[in-house]
């Protein structure tokens, strides 16, 4: 059983809120950062961890710079 912190479930809030807001959909979100929509589920979720270089790309595709990802 995977536990989920605080930080993980504000990263995923903040990633679904920011994805919302350009009405994007997880699989059109997912196809941009060249990830399985399942896989952004779980990090919307705070179900995963994401590495830098994913938290990059998804910055990149949301059209934000990284640190926005935690304001």
């Amino acid at each position: 059983m995977q536990i989920i912190s605080a930080t993980h479930l504000k990263l995923g809030q903040r990633i679904k809120q920011l994805r919302a807001a350009l009405q994007l959909t997880q699989e059109e979100l997912a196809f941009k950062v060249g990830v399985d929509r399942s896989y952004m589920g779980f990090v919307e979720r705070g179900e995963k961890n994401p590495t830098l270089m994913t938290m990059v790309k998804i910055a990149k595709a949301l059209k934000i710079p990284v640190k926005e990802l935690f304001d």
